[in-house]
Parts: structure tokens; C-alpha cells; sequence
């Protein structure tokens, strides 16, 4: 791959060594200043001078053919890592019950991973949904209301009759009003049956511990009949789709990888073979001690073929730049 180099890297090439020569000779003429006579053998001034044009073009070709002769692809040292590594707990205290994956095993998201303790919680699932279910007091509360309802229409008929007394008429309509309103907390309190069954399923739910992304088990800590809390870790879970690849470049490439950069990333064996990969974070923070700075590649891994924690090297689509004289003597200067 370092033989083929493409026509962008090419072009990189190219600029960076014109700009570099043209920084190193900023002169408007290059002033041709002896030729040698056949007469007196003495070498004497001349009065022409080669135009910055022709300088130009001669840096010009000089870049051009040095690219196209001995140009190399930056190339560094990475190491592959998870993309995200997720330790799983549980939300309340308890014993474990059961855990079912086991260190190796590749899990998928919502996969369930534990159960803690729960046998509180499924009896409270059961009472609450007995609640939510029964309609035996709304159906008694409407019972009681079609009873005081027949009560008051007698009592007015018996009033226009001239029969009932008016007091009785008025007592009967509380009656029916107090019925009224206790068919409406009967609906209330089947609503807020089925309220409690929504609650105590969640309660319940927090005792089943699932994976939340699609990963590789990496660890087991906790097995069943061990208490665990909030801060305990019962498995942690690797998601190694996509990888990172985690390199760092000196600072003198700074600007030249950009995030949305493509690159080759070739693992060290036993999995080789060169991969593509993508430039997801550039660091704005260096490292003043080492002059460099970090760079990570999104390296898509559907299947699982290359595992985490392989060193690796990337390729990017830029030449290498040798270190600056200046930045040498720099570093050395105590």
C-alpha cells in the first residue's frame, strides 16, 4: 500500500514541499553573480539575472519529482479499543437471583443479563392487578345510584300530587347526589388501581438487569445468592461495533486530519488486512510533553471479527513531514 500512493496524497505531497522551499528562498531574483573568460581566466561579474519565474519553475519541477519519487503515506501506531464499555448494575439492593451471561458471551440490547430477588415485588404485581381488574364496587356504587334515583323521581311525583312534602323531596336529592359521587370516586379508585399496577411492574421490572447496547461480555463479578447495590458491578458489557482506533500524531500534522478523514487501519496478526476507517475526534488539547496530540478512527466491525485491544497501524492520506530543524533545536535547548 505505501508504493500505491493515490493522487491526493500526491497532491499533499507536492504542496507542502513547494511551500517548504518557497519559505526557505523568499528572494524576488536570483542574481547570477561570476562567469568565467577565456582571456584572463579571471572571473568577473555578470550583468543578467534569472527571473523569479524561472526560479519559481525550477522549485517547481524539484518539488514535483521529489513527490513522485520518494513519497510516503503518514503512517502511525494505534491500538483498537471498544467503542463504549458499560458496566452493569442494579437499581436497588438486593440478592442476586441468577445471572445468565458469562464472560465471552456476545449479548444483544435488551438481552436480560440478571434477575435480583423479586418475590415482594411479584406479589404486589398480583395484588394491584386483582385491583385494576374488579369492577365489583363501581358496578355496587351504580347499583346504589339507580336505587336512589327511582327513590327521588317517586318522591317529586308525590309532591306535584300534592301528596310529599317538600323535605322529603330535598332529602331524597342529597341522596342521589351522595350515590352520584360515589360511583365517581369508584371510577377513580379503579383508575388508581391500574396506576399501582403500572407502578409495582416497574418496581418489578428494576429487579431484571438487560443489556443496553449489542457488546461482548467482558467481565463477571457477582454471581447468584451475592447482595448487590447501586454501586456494585455484576458483569461489564464491550460494544466492539464499530472499534476505536486511538492514535497519536505529532503536532506538525495538526490540521492536515480533519474529522470525516478516510484512512487505512491494518491490524497486527494474527488479523492483518488493511481496513477502512474514519476520523470521528480530533483532540484541540495537546500533549506539551510529547508534542503530539490524539486522533480516533471509527472502524466498522459488524462481524466481530476483529477483537479489541489489538495494536494496529494507520494509514492516512497524507505524506509524511520530517521533523523541523527549528522544532528539533527547540526540543533540545534546555
Amino acid at each position: 500500500m505505501m508504493g500505491k500512493m493515490d493522487l491526493t496524497t500526491t497532491v499533499s505531497c507536492f504542496e507542502w514541499r513547494l511551500g517548504h522551499a518557497l519559505e526557505r528562498f523568499p528572494a524576488k531574483w536570483i542574481q547570477v553573480r561570476v562567469k568565467k573568460t577565456r582571456k584572463s581566466k579571471k572571473l568577473e561579474p555578470r550583468s543578467d539575472s534569472i527571473g523569479s519565474d524561472k526560479a519559481l519553475a525550477g522549485i517547481f519541477f524539484v518539488a514535483l519529482a521529489t513527490c513522485n519519487s520518494s513519497v510516503r503515506a503518514a503512517t502511525f501506531d494505534c491500538v483498537l479499543e471498544p467503542s463504549l464499555t458499560v458496566k452493569l448494575g442494579s437499581p436497588v439492593s438486593s440478592l442476586l437471583a441468577d445471572v445468565q451471561a458469562e464472560r465471552g458471551d456476545v449479548v444483544k440490547r435488551g438481552q436480560v443479563i440478571a434477575h435480583v430477588e423479586s418475590a415482594v415485588e411479584e406479589a404486589a404485581v398480583l395484588f394491584n392487578r386483582a385491583r385494576a381488574e374488579s369492577t365489583a364496587e363501581i358496578e355496587a356504587k351504580q347499583a346504589i345510584l339507580a336505587q336512589k334515583t327511582g327513590i327521588i323521581n317517586r318522591k317529586r311525583g308525590l309532591q306535584e300530587s300534592h301528596v310529599g312534602s317538600p323535605q322529603d323531596v330535598e332529602n331524597a336529592q342529597a341522596d342521589f347526589n351522595v350515590a352520584k359521587q360515589e360511583v365517581a370516586l369508584a371510577v377513580l379508585n379503579k383508575r388508581m388501581a391500574e396506576i399501582d399496577l403500572q407502578r409495582s411492574k416497574a418496581m418489578l421490572d428494576q429487579r431484571t438487569i438487560r443489556s443496553p447496547i449489542d457488546g461482548v461480555v467482558t467481565q463477571r463479578n457477582l454471581g447468584p445468592g451475592e447482595y448487590v447495590n447501586q454501586e456494585s458491578n455484576i458483569v461489564s458489557v464491550a460494544r466492539i461495533d464499530p472499534l476505536n482506533a486511538e492514535t497519536y500524531l505529532p503536532v506538525r500534522y495538526y490540521g492536515e486530519v480533519k474529522i470525516g478523514d478516510k484512512a487505512k487501519v491494518r491490524p497486527n496478526d494474527p488479523v492483518g488486512g488493511d481496513r477502512d476507517a474514519e476520523v470521528s475526534v480530533v483532540d484541540q488539547v495537546f500533549d506539551a510533553a510529547s508534542g503530539t496530540f490524539g486522533v480516533r478512527l471509527r472502524l466498522a466491525n459488524s462481524d466481530y471479527t476483529v477483537p479489541a485491544g489489538l495494536r494496529c497501524r494507520v494509514t492516512f492520506s497524507i505524506p509524511e513531514k520530517p521533523a523541523s530543524r527549528d522544532a528539533s533545536a527547540e526540543r533540545t535547548t534546555p
